[in-house]
């Protein structure tokens, strides 16, 4: 398990410090501007912003909550601020293929157009129907039905 000095030291970028306040712990980060920060959703972690707004504040009670909760949070909000911030770029990108791909191609074939998740670029493996395994098989016993008539 990692010790509180760890975690600290993984959100450097954003940690900004810790303070005990009467009976509130509280977390101080700063992200960035378009960054979004939420209370937890059992409600024992809040969020609010510093009067400027440059800083973001988790707090909680520290007798239902420690600063592990806390951090926890905070990583949970970094982690899912850098998902959309990289699911938008990779937005952008898919767009511009888009944008080649309907100049490139005529509307007939774009109306069949569909969006495959998981797809890698390995060839299919080649699958044998009922059809071909039959007539393996049927050319199989021909030749060993002529092998026979042979002899």
């Amino acid at each position: 398990m990692k010790t509180l000095q760890d975690r600290m030291n993984d959100m450097k970028p954003y940690f900004r410090g810790i303070e005990m306040y009467n009976e509130a712990i509280m977390v101080k980060v700063v992200f960035p501007n378009k960054w979004k920060a939420y209370p937890s959703e059992d409600g024992r972690v809040k969020v609010t912003p510093s009067d400027d707004g440059t800083m973001t504040y988790y707090y909680a009670d520290s007798n239902e909550c420690t600063y592990d909760d806390i951090f926890d949070l905070v990583e949970q909000t970094i982690k899912a601020n850098q998902d959309i911030v990289l699911k938008l770029k990779l937005l952008k990108d898919k767009v511009e293929e888009l944008k080649e791909l309907f100049q490139a191609t005529p509307y007939e074939d774009l109306v069949n157009l569909r969006f495959v998740l998981g797809e890698t670029n390995e060839k299919p493996k080649r699958k044998y129907t009922r059809k071909k395994k039959a007539k393996e098989e049927n050319a199989v016993q021909n030749e060993v039905n002529n092998d026979e008539v042979k002899e």
